[in-house]
C-alpha cells in the first residue's frame, strides 16, 4: 500500500553559477520528501531522477488513480529504501518540466518564456542546486545518495563535487560517461525535435504549437535502447496485430503484379497505419510523451547526459578522477543492459578499487535491459534492501555509542558461506590456523569470500580491510548485509580489473577446486598479492584412501557430496599442489594440514582433510 505523497516547493533568490560561466537567479525547485527526519538528521537520503523522471519519486497523490511514484516499488514503509527509517528526499532538477524552473517557464529578467534562451545545465549544476535545497533543509550530510542512469551520475557527482557531505552513494545502471554510441542516440533523437516545423527554434511556446511529432520520435529511439532484445522478442516478437491477418499480408505480398497490391504510400508514417505489436507499442509510447515532456527539456537533459564525464579534467583517468570520493559505495548493473553496460559500471569500480575506497557491486543477471532498474527483481531488490540495512546499522550504532550501549552487527560465523554449512572450513576459521597467516592491517582479497566471514573475521580481529569476489546472489547479499565489501564476478573470468600487487595478501579458500581455470587463477592469486593463501580439501586424507580401496568415492566432511552431484570440478592432493605450484614458479613460504580444528604439519598428504599453502612469485 503507497502513501499520499505532498509536492513542496522552494524560491531561490540569489543566483546559481553554472558550469557554463551563466548563471540563473530566481528560480523554484519542486521536491518531495518521505519518511521523518530525525533529531540530529544523519538519516536523510537524496533521491536523484533520471530523463523523463521527476521528484514524486515514491507514494501517490491523493485522489489520483495510478499516480505512483517512479520509484514507489523501492521506496516506502518496510520496502528496501524503509521510510520507516529513513527521510527520503526527491528533487525535480533545474530546467525539468515537472515543477521546477525550465524552459517552460517565464524568464524574470525579460517577462517572456526562457523558451531556447533557457542556460545550459550540467549533472554538475544540478548537484549544486540540489545542496542548495539541502541547506534549506538544515541537512549537512546525507546517510546516502542514490539514483540510477542519469540518477546514477548525479549520485557519483555528488561524492566528487561534496564529498564530506555523503556517507554512501548508491549508483544503479549508470556509467562514467556516455559512449559515443549512447551519445549518437541522443543526437539522433533531437534531430527529430529541432527538425519537427512545429519546433521555431525553441521558441514554439509564442506560436501556441507543440513539436509533437519530434518528441515521439526521441521517445520512440530512446525506448527502444531501454529494453533488452531478449525482453522486445519474447513480449512482441514478430506478431502482427489482431486487425491485420497472416492471409492478408500474404496476399498483399506474393505477386507484384496484382492491380491492388499495396504501393509504397500506403507504408509511409503518414498513414498512420501499423501492422506489427512492437510498432504499436512504441507509437503508443511516443504518443503519451508527447502529450506531458517539454521539448526543449529533453534537449537540454540529453545534453547534460553527453556533457558528464568527472574524468576529462584529468585526462581520461578516472581513477584520478575518482580519488577525491570519501564515500561507501555500491554499485548495480544489469547483464541485458545495453546502453548502460555491466562493463561501464566495472569501470567505476576499478577507479575506487585503486583508490582504496570501501565498495560493493552487484551484477544481476536480469532480462529487461536498462528498464530493469525501476523494475521489481528481487536480487536487485535484495541487495539494495540489504545495503540500506547495514547502513541504518551503522546509524543505529553511531545512536548506541551516544548512549553507551552495543550496537548490534552480524558477526563473524564458523561457516564460510551461507550455503556449505558443514562442507566450510570451518576448522580454517575457529582457530587462528589461516587467519595468522595474514599480517595484522593487510589489505586482503578473499576470492569466492562465501557469506564474507572470514573478511569481518580478519576485520574484527586484525585490523584489515579489503574486499571479497562473489558470484553466488545469496553470498553476495550476506556480505552486503554485514557491511562487507564484495565484487560479483565470475572468477573464470580472471582478475583483469586488479593490480599487480595491489593486495598485500589473496585468499583462495575452497575455491580452486570450483575452478575451469585454476591454474590460471592460481598465478592470478600471487600476480594480484604479495601473498597468496591457498587452501582446498585434501584428496589423500587416509579416509578418502580407504574409501577409494573399498571401491567407493569418498563422502566425508570435507567432501561431503556422492560423484554425481558434486560442485567441485577437480579434486587434488597436497603433493599435487605442490607439484603445481612450484611448476608455475611460485615459492611456497609456507604449508600445513588441517585436521578436526588442528594444524598438522607431519605427513599432511595422509594426515590431513584440508591442505594450506603461502604462496609468492
Amino acid at each position: 500500500m503507497s502513501f499520499v505523497a505532498t509536492p513542496q516547493s522552494m524560491h531561490f533568490a540569489a543566483a546559481l553559477p553554472l558550469q557554463s560561466g551563466a548563471s540563473i537567479g530566481d528560480y523554484v525547485l519542486s521536491f518531495e520528501t518521505y519518511g521523518t527526519l530525525n533529531a540530529d538528521k544523519s538519516n536523510a537520503v537524496l533521491i536523484c531522477h533520471a530523463l523523463n523522471a521527476s521528484h514524486h519519486v515514491a507514494g501517490v497523490y491523493a485522489g489520483q488513480d495510478k499516480s505512483e511514484g517512479w520509484w514507489d516499488n523501492m521506496i516506502g514503509p518496510g520496502k528496501p529504501l524503509d521510510t520507516n527509517r529513513f527521510f527520503v528526499i526527491g528533487v525535480n532538477n533545474l530546467g525539468s518540466c515537472f515543477g521546477s524552473t525550465g524552459p517552460m517557464h517565464t524568464n524574470p529578467a525579460t517577462g517572456r518564456v526562457y523558451g531556447a534562451d533557457f542556460p545550459v545545465v550540467t549533472v554538475e549544476d544540478w548537484v549544486n542546486a540540489q545542496a542548495r535545497l539541502l541547506d534549506a533543509l538544515g541537512i549537512e550530510t546525507l546517510a546516502a545518495v542514490m539514483g540510477g542512469s542519469l540518477g546514477g551520475m548525479q549520485a557519483l557527482s555528488w561524492t566528487l563535487q561534496h564529498p564530506t557531505r555523503v556517507r554512501h552513494a548508491v549508483v544503479v545502471a549508470s556509467a562514467p560517461n556516455l559512449t559515443a554510441e549512447n551519445i549518437a542516440f541522443n543526437e539522433v533523437a533531437r534531430r527529430a525535435i529541432v527538425t519537427d516545423p512545429d519546433f521555431h527554434a525553441g521558441h514554439f511556446y509564442q506560436h501556441g504549437v507543440v513539436p509533437k511529432r519530434g518528441l515521439r520520435i526521441a521517445r520512440m529511439i530512446g525506448h527502444i535502447t531501454y529494453l533488452s532484445d531478449d525482453v522486445m522478442n519474447e513480449k512482441f516478437g514478430r506478431q502482427l496485430r489482431e486487425a491485420v491477418g497472416q492471409e492478408g499480408v500474404a496476399a498483399s505480398t506474393s505477386s507484384e503484379s496484382q492491380a491492388d497490391a499495396p504501393t509504397l504510400a500506403a507504408y509511409q508514417y503518414t498513414t498512420q497505419e501499423v501492422e506489427f505489436q512492437i510498432e504499436s507499442y512504441l507509437r503508443y509510447q511516443g504518443d503519451k510523451f508527447a502529450e506531458y515532456f517539454d521539448a526543449n527539456t529533453y534537449l537540454l537533459i540529453t545534453r547534460a547526459l553527453d556533457y558528464f564525464d568527472p574524468a576529462r579534467a584529468f585526462g581520461g583517468n578516472l581513477s584520478l578522477a575518482l580519488a577525491r570520493a570519501q564515500a561507501r559505495f555500491l554499485l548495480v548493473s544489469f547483464t541485458t543492459d545495453w546502453r548502460f553496460a555491466p562493463k561501464r559500471s566495472r569501470e567505476i569500480v576499478k577507479a575506487l578499487l585503486d583508490n582504496r575506497r570501501d565498495v560493493s557491486y552487484a551484477e544481476i543477471d536480469a532480462p529487461h535491459g536498462h528498464d530493469a532498474f525501476l523494475l521489481d527483481d528481487p536480487r536487485y531488490m535484495s541487495v539494495v534492501s540489504s545495503y540500506f540495512d547495514s547502513i541504518w546499522q551503522d546509524l543505529s550504532a553511531a545512536t548506541d555509542a551516544i548512549a553507551g550501549t552495543t550496537p548490534g552487527r552480524p558477526q563473524a560465523s564458523s561457516h564460510r558461506s551461507v550455503q556449505q554449512d558443514g562442507a566450510s572450513l570451518s576448522d580454517a576459521l575457529t582457530p587462528p590456523a589461516i587467519a595468522n597467516l595474514v599480517p595484522v592491517g593487510s589489505r586482503v582479497m578473499d576470492l569466492g569470500c562465501g557469506d564474507g566471514a572470514m573478511l569481518q573475521h580478519l576485520a574484527d580481529t586484525r585490523g584489515c580491510t579489503g574486499y571479497g569476489i562473489e558470484i553466488d546472489d545469496a553470498n553476495v547479499l550476506a556480505c552486503v548485509r554485514r557491511g562487507v565489501n564484495v565484487i560479483q564476478l565470475n572468477l573464470d573470468e580472471g582478475l583483469a580489473m586488479f593490480d599487480d600487487a595491489s593486495f598485500d595478501v589473496v585468499l583462495q579458500i575452497d575455491t580452486l577446486q570450483h575452478l575451469r581455470n585454476a591454474e590460471v587463477m592460481l598465478r592470478e592469486t600471487v600476480r594480484v598479492g604479495r601473498i597468496g593463501v591457498v587452501a582446498f580439501p585434501n584428496f589423500a586424507h587416509w579416509p578418502n584412501r580407504l574409501s577409494v580401496f573399498r571401491g567407493r568415492m569418498p563422502v566425508t566432511k570435507r567432501l561431503p557430496y556422492q560423484w554425481y552431484d558434486t560442485p567441485n570440478i577437480r579434486v587434488g592432493t597436497h603433493a599435487d599442489f605442490r607439484v603445481l605450484a612450484e611448476r608455475n614458479g611460485l615459492t611456497i613460504q609456507d604449508s600445513f594440514g588441517l585436521q578436526g580444528g588442528h594444524v598438522v604439519r607431519t605427513a599432511p598428504n595422509l594426515m590431513a582433510g584440508t591442505s594450506v599453502f603461502k604462496l609468492s612469485r
